[in-house]
């Protein structure tokens, strides 16, 4: 797995205590609207949480993909040769992150008012799916679910578009899902054990160093040259020289 893959897992795993606050109470009302039938099997609530969580990274995928196709069309334009706007965007977000994970500082959150202009559009459709009745519900409501606000998402989506292609950068928002899984998921003690792993200090700080050196290391690189751009220098003179 590559180092960014490594880092979008660390985001969601790590950052997925932040996912208990903000989502823990929808997932509640997921499992109060349930049939009583099914709200009595605990293989049919898991089943329904499966498919929500799975709506909800569905859509993190078409962020990731729709993020990483406007950074490969950017990378045409002039000011990107000049500036790589992208990737020290992607680099401060990743450095913000990693203050939070590592928990020295919250400002992150600021993200998630920004954002609140947005879900206003997007919120009246989870009403087409409440009550959930049905598994097709559950996943229809985690597709809503999945943009919410959340700057722990905006960050992972920072990242995706570094990788300057929709098809990369929708598998970072697909790892960074997988990562949020294990916390949302499970129930009881195991979910109980999880929360206090995540929340030891050394481990988070640990890994919110870490977060915010691949942070330095992303905005630093972005000045490198890009291989593309070698090439096409490359090639230039050969072309000119056949007219």
């Amino acid at each position: 797995m590559t180092p960014t893959l490594l880092t979008a897992l660390a985001i969601g795993f790590l950052g997925s205590t932040h996912c208990i606050g903000m989502c823990g109470g929808i997932v509640g009302a997921l499992n109060a609207g349930l049939p009583p039938f099914h709200a009595r099997s605990n293989l049919l609530k898991a089943i329904y949480n499966l498919l929500y969580n799975a709506g909800r990274i569905v859509s993190y995928c078409l962020a990731g993909a729709g993020l990483g196709l406007l950074a490969e069309q950017s990378s045409a334009l002039a000011i990107n040769a000049i500036l790589p706007v992208g990737e020290l965007i992607a680099g401060a977000f990743l450095i913000a992150l990693g203050f939070y994970i590592g928990g020295w500082n919250s400002a992150i959150i600021w993200l998630e008012r920004l954002g609140q202009y947005f879900w206003k559009f997007i919120q009246p459709f989870g009403k087409h799916f409440m009550p959930v009745q049905s598994p097709a519900h559950a996943f229809g409501l985690g597709l809503v679910w999945g943009w919410l606000p959340c700057g722990l998402v905006y960050s992972a989506l920072a990242l995706a578009m570094t990788t300057g292609s929709a098809t990369d950068g929708a598998v970072v928002m697909l790892v960074f899902g997988l990562g949020t899984l294990p916390v949302l998921m499970v129930m009881g003690p195991a979910a109980t054990f999880l929360k206090n792993l995540i929340q030891k200090s050394t481990l988070r700080r640990g890994a919110g160093m870490a977060v915010m050196l691949f942070g330095v290391y992303t905005a630093v690189t972005a000045f490198e040259p890009h291989e593309h751009g070698a090439n096409h220098e490359r090639a230039a003179p050969h072309g000119h020289s056949s007219e």
